[in-house]
């Protein structure tokens, strides 16, 4: 099991497993995250928000919720705006000890313009 959180700690995250590969996007919203996503469903990650609680960003082809803490601003996951239960999840592995992000093989995907990966 492996468990992230935000850096005050109001958001938590449960997975069982990580994946074999991160994806880091060149989006205009992710680029400037820099944030690392590991992809689940909503049923494979336990996602727990404390009292200060959760707000999300929506951008472009309002499809997916970028959703950060509202104390402290860490983006610590993105869900899909249609909830479904395979609906995708993505971690944001920076939320992780760096230990976690050090078992996996990041992958930059170009969201800005190809959309393919170029690694």
């Amino acid at each position: 099991m492996f468990q992230g959180k935000c850096h005050c700690g109001n958001v938590r995250l449960t997975i069982q497993k990580l994946t074999e590969t991160g994806t880091s996007c060149t989006c205009s919203t992710c680029s400037r995250y820099a944030s690392v996503w590991g992809y689940f469903t909503e049923s494979e990650v336990q996602v727990e928000v404390g009292e200060h609680g959760i707000t999300s960003y929506c951008h472009g082809d309002k499809m997916i919720n970028f959703n950060h803490c509202t104390k402290c601003g860490c983006i610590t996951h993105y869900t899909s705006v249609k909830s479904a239960p395979d609906a995708r999840l993505a971690v944001n592995y920076r939320m992780f000890p760096v230990s976690s992000l050090q078992k996996i093989k990041v992958r930059l995907f170009d969201g800005a313009d190809t959309w393919q990966y170029l690694n």
